[in-house]
């Protein structure tokens, strides 16, 4: 994985500025890519696969939103969470106070242990930055 140096400010010592290594990631991948490249790794067929893509979309989010967690064996668990602000009253504290609800991930320790064999490479700067999509 390639990546840049970045000036950023100190969130300790906001007079200073420290430089960090900013991750530069490559194309986007397609669920259709996606679906395609597993397709030639296995005997199901892109449109089987997309259909499994779509139907893992809808039923994560019905789940998480229950309150469940999703553990896929081997893959990692999905878990609905949120942003909060605090009161000084536990009588005071409603649903008003819930501010960013958020999708954690925590990858199954097969996948982490295949993510610390990434191999980093220095760049000389930064690339145009790559909007991600908003669904």
């Amino acid at each position: 994985m390639n990546y840049h140096i970045t000036k950023r400010e100190n969130p300790l010592d906001r007079q200073k500025s420290l430089y960090y290594p900013q991750p530069e990631w490559g194309k986007m991948i397609s669920e259709e890519e996606l679906a395609e490249e597993i397709s030639y790794a296995s005997s199901i067929n892109a449109p089987d696969i997309r259909a499994v893509i779509t139907s893992l979309k809808e039923v994560i989010p019905r789940h998480t939103m229950a309150g469940d967690t999703v553990k896929l064996d081997n893959f990692g668990i999905f878990r609905q969470s949120f942003e909060a602000r605090g009161k000084e009253k536990e009588e005071d504290v409603n649903t008003s106070d819930i501010l960013n609800s958020k999708l954690l991930f925590r990858p199954a320790v097969a996948i982490k242990n295949k993510l610390r064999a990434t191999i980093y490479k220095k760049v000389a700067s930064a690339k145009k930055e790559v909007t991600e999509p908003t669904d």
